[in-house]
């Protein structure tokens, strides 16, 4: 069994000042819990916009509060997974976080969310942060048409990135057993695909 890290829900959006300052010290503390037990990294949530809030306000919020705890998890050898998740995690405004952030150790996670495909399409957006990419991403259910996951796993594949696709499924399914390794032979037929591409 491998750790690969610890899976936080802290996000750095919130225009309550305490809030955001309880949500930089938790991530610090997750950050020394996930080095003690061996783990890599620490996952992160830019998350939402607010009303009456601008939009170029919480963007800059998110990437402040990101380059503090990205310099601390410098310090404890840990990657800080900046997941695309909430409206605030479409592709295109991860990039305009990413931008503004200094720290190394601050890397994006892909969640193989639909709307990864909005504006100018997957590969546009993929090719937003893909240099950004750490080492770990989500993806759901495989057989769910709605998302190219072969397209992602063709551009991952050829630009050489290496690291965790972590499987986040919450399907009802008669026989978990039966349906993860359902999930694992598609995968692998996918990443066989990739290959001969």
């Amino acid at each position: 069994v491998c750790l690969v890290g610890i899976a936080s829900g802290q996000r750095y959006d919130s225009p309550d000042e305490a809030e955001l300052n309880s949500a930089i010290e938790n991530t610090k503390a997750y950050i020394k819990l996930s080095r003690d037990v061996g783990g890599s990294g620490v996952r992160v949530f830019p998350n939402s916009f607010h009303n009456n809030v601008p939009r170029e306000k919480t963007i800059e919020q998110i990437a402040k509060a990101l380059n503090v705890v990205g310099a601390f998890a410098a310090d404890y050898a840990q990657q800080i997974r900046l997941e695309a998740h909430g409206n605030a995690g479409e592709l295109p405004t991860i990039r305009a976080i990413m931008d503004k952030v200094v720290q190394p150790s601050i890397r994006v996670k892909l969640n193989s969310d639909k709307r990864d495909t909005n504006g100018e399409g997957f590969e546009s957006n993929f090719n937003l942060v893909k240099d950004l990419l750490g080492d770990t991403l989500h993806l759901h259910n495989l057989k769910d048409t709605e998302f190219p996951y072969q397209h992602q796993m063709d551009l991952l594949v050829r630009m050489g990135w290496s690291g965790w696709q972590l499987l986040e499924a919450s399907d009802k399914v008669p026989d978990r057993l039966q349906a993860l390794i359902e999930q694992r032979r598609i995968w692998d037929r996918m990443l066989a695909v990739s290959l001969k591409v």
